[in-house]
């Protein structure tokens, strides 16, 4: 801790003195964001294709939509988890014809 502070207090003196560039600051900002912040989520079809499977690396809470199919009807649901892995179901009849993963 007394060193982040140490070098928090050191960064703007060094630019004022012009010791410090300002390309790493730039650099920085294109550090790829923290594990909390990542979305990296797989999808799948399991059970001959009437559920949707979602395996998520970083993330726990998400959103996952399907669509199903039986003939001519199809219905959408939409489910909120909280979670690394989760199935959602078409109902019984029906097939899985899309499906999507988001925040």
């Amino acid at each position: 801790m007394l060193k982040r502070t140490l070098i928090s207090l050191a960064v703007p003196a060094m630019l004022a003195t012009g010791l410090l560039a300002m390309g790493g600051s730039a650099s920085a900002a294109a550090a790829p964001p923290p594990p909390s912040q990542r979305f990296e989520c797989k999808l799948g079809s399991v059970d001959r294709g009437h559920a949707s499977l979602a395996n998520c690396r970083y993330r726990d809470k998400y959103v996952h939509w399907i669509r199903c199919e039986n003939g001519p009807i199809s219905v959408e649901l939409t489910e909120r988890f909280n979670g690394r892995r989760n199935v959602l179901n078409c109902p019984n009849g029906y097939r899985l014809k899309n499906q999507s993963i988001g925040l």
